[in-house]
């Protein structure tokens, strides 16, 4: 064979598998990425959608007393993470009356001696507000908050902020073994892929060396 010929054949080899080895390589990444994102938002959504109805189950408990101060009846909620201390599921009924305001007027058993650090926004009524904060033994919390305005008690003003956590470390563990399986099996996807490309381009080539012969 033609010398000449033979470098321009490696070349133009080379040339479309380093094209090939891009351009699939890209593909790999981005496909990651998208599918990483659509699972942990996925995630995210039904996390928030079961503490949802967490809100909604303490909220159904809440009420007030003769002297118009809340109640939450504790026991009779479904869940017993609430009784447990430092559980991963928390709730807390701050006043944010504007003349009156104290946080921790009530709280779950779970939080034992500490208190959820919310930040001071302002909700408008029947409005959801849902934050991530630090919890207990260095754990991070997704908080679901409404206003509550009790239609018992008299007063101007008068409201409270409801509020439900709970621990994001099996979410997030939930994700982190998602994006180990996700890697692994493109990483996989990529072997294959780049080795049919090397047969292909092989296969492809053979007519032109069969023509310089």
């Amino acid at each position: 064979m033609n010398p000449g010929v033979k470098v321009l054949m490696g070349s133009l080899r080379f040339r479309l598998l380093a094209a090939t080895v891009l351009g699939v390589s890209l593909a790999m990444v981005l496909a990651g990425v998208v599918l990483n994102g659509l699972f942990h938002e996925h995630v995210m959504r039904q996390f928030e959608k079961g503490l949802a109805q967490q809100l909604d189950q303490v909220t159904a408990r809440l009420s007030a007393d003769a002297q118009g101060q809340p109640l939450i009846d504790a026991q009779s909620l479904s869940d017993p993470r609430w009784q447990r201390p430092y559980s991963g599921l928390y709730w807390q009924l701050d006043d944010v009356t504007p003349t009156a305001g104290r946080a921790g007027v009530l709280r779950s058993r779970s939080l034992w001696d500490t208190q959820l650090a919310l930040p001071a926004d302002v909700l408008r009524d029947g409005e959801i507000h849902a934050h991530e904060l630090p919890g207990p033994g260095d754990s991070r919390l997704r908080v679901l908050e409404r206003t509550v305005r009790p239609e018992a008690v008299v007063g101007d003003g008068v409201r409270w902020r409801l509020s439900v956590a709970a621990d994001l470390k099996d979410t997030h563990e939930a994700v982190a073994g998602f994006q180990r399986v996700l890697v692994a099996s493109l990483a996989a996807l990529l072997v294959l892929l780049l080795a049919a490309a090397w047969a292909q381009v092989a296969l492809g080539l053979r007519p032109l060396f069969a023509l310089q012969r």
